[in-house]
């Protein structure tokens, strides 16, 4: 089992999406409530419902700390999400997302910045509602399920 590794404060409210700009330089290229609206969209649109879902954005060191420390990894990563459920129907998690790489990623493939986050949050997103990308078949299907909501 994973520790809450969680860098929020305490909740008020129930289903409540937390977002965190934690990196020391960079902006988010989109709004906190495009954000929520992300995130919302893939749970609900997957049948699930969420009591509080942190999204992390952090620095690329940030995340290889957290990918080692946590899973042993010692590589980088755009995401890396916790889910601290074992329902569906009642999702907490939280996302780390490193915009460094994001940013990177973006000028790699051509998507730009924003569009890359997009991708990465709702990949994040998936992952809590139950998706897993280990084998070729599963990263086709959550990689189609991206694309959906993408075009939506």
């Amino acid at each position: 089992m994973i520790k809450r590794v969680s860098l929020k404060t305490h909740l008020v409210t129930k289903r409540a999406i937390l977002v965190n700009n934690l990196h020391p330089t960079l902006k988010l290229p989109i709004t906190i409530n495009s954000v929520k609206s992300l995130v919302s969209k893939v749970i609900h649109g997957e049948d699930c419902r969420f009591n509080e879902i942190a999204v992390n954005f952090v620095s690329n060191s940030d995340l290889r700390r957290i990918n080692k420390k946590y899973l042993d990894h010692n590589y980088d990563t755009d995401i890396i999400t916790f889910p601290y459920n074992s329902n569906k129907k009642n999702i907490e998690g939280e996302m780390f997302i490193s915009l460094d790489t994001v940013k990177k990623n973006g000028k790699f493939y051509g998507s730009g910045y924003n569009q890359e986050l997009k991708r990465v949050i709702i990949h994040g997103s998936l992952h809590l509602a139950g998706y897993l990308d280990r084998t070729k078949r599963q990263k086709e299907l959550i990689t189609g399920k991206e694309n959906y909501y993408l075009g939506n």
